[in-house]
């Protein structure tokens, strides 16, 4: 109704106008020309809606980046730990499939021990991406299965995540030891302050790389990686005392080649076992945190210990 009479309105207000401009003409000609206006408008309107209809409706922030999907175009290499209260990297993997409720990962390298419990909660930790809400550079996910055939033995699949946060990195980023022969290892499962050991001139316990002894069992030892707040060690369970465990005092002689000096240099720290962990078969890997550092000292022989800084 109220469409009817702006209509007839406008109607009348247009004959209204044109017989004011042109009292002339045949009132038959001005109701054409009042057609052709309305016609007119009829058609500006109407391409107004065609456009206010295509504009593109705002996305949410959640719709504006799928982050596995991101992840799997990039080809971003994603580290996973046995949950967000450890350091310790078990799988590095990317992501080959993303679906609504699944993401498939192909894992390309396995680091340490990796808990293979169906349900399992998983941290997952990747090179940083910017949202609309900020930069987030992980998540918490579950284990829903892992490949056991041959075919599938790198493949498993995870829960998609619902919340992503941006996690510090480490204190401390450690560099994995791939050329073993660029450092080697000493090392005493005592307390130094305790101790009358006099190090510089002792065999070790444990060596590794080059300070075997007379026992092959130290060949097999590796660095796994270093950092400056510790070390990762690969040792041979047959080396590992049984009153050896986690919070158990160590002292450990680095050297570690100097490439502008084309030499090997020594480094004394005391240490912390902090973890103790089924590797490999056969052996164990030994996670170790440096509490104090050491001095040589030329008069006397022995180390000067000082407690470390923090960094």
């Amino acid at each position: 109704m109220k469409t009817q009479e702006t209509v007839f309105s406008l109607t009348t207000l247009l004959t209204d106008l044109g017989q004011r401009l042109f009292p002339g003409i045949p009132d038959e000609t001005i109701r054409y020309g009042e057609a052709l206006v309305l016609a007119l408008l009829a058609i500006i309107l109407l391409l107004l809606g065609l456009v206010l209809l295509r504009r593109p409706k705002k996305k949410n922030s959640a719709s504006r980046i799928n982050i596995p999907r991101a992840l799997r175009e990039k080809g971003t290499v994603i580290d996973i730990m046995n949950g967000p209260d450890t350091n310790e990297i078990s799988l590095r993997c990317v992501i080959t499939a993303v679906k609504t409720n699944k993401i498939t990962c192909e894992i390309i390298e396995r680091i340490g021990p990796f808990t293979t419990d169906k349900n399992r909660k998983l941290f997952c930790v990747f090179a940083p991406i910017k949202t609309p809400k900020g930069t987030v550079n992980s998540f918490s996910t579950t284990l829903l299965k892992l490949g056991h055939s041959t075919r599938t033995a790198n493949l498993m699949v995870l829960s998609v995540p619902t919340r992503y946060t941006m996690n510090s990195r480490r204190k401390h980023a450690r560099k994995k030891v791939a050329d073993q022969q660029f450092i080697r290892v000493k090392l005493w499962l005592e307390d130094p302050i305790f101790s009358d050991t006099s190090y510089q001139d002792a065999i070790p316990q444990i060596g590794v790389n080059s300070f075997s002894s007379e026992n092959t069992a130290h060949n097999a030892n590796g660095v796994v990686n270093i950092s400056n707040g510790g070390v990762g060690l690969s040792i041979t369970n047959s080396l590992i005392p049984n009153d050896c465990g986690p919070d158990s005092p160590v002292v450990i002689n680095l050297f570690m080649f100097n490439f502008k000096e084309k030499a090997f240099k020594p480094y004394w720290y005391a240490g912390t076992i902090r973890s103790l962990e089924e590797s490999r078969p056969g052996f164990t890997r030994m996670g170790i945190e440096f509490t104090a550092t050491a001095t040589p000292d030329p008069s006397t022989g022995r180390l000067n210990w000082a407690n470390r800084s923090e960094e």
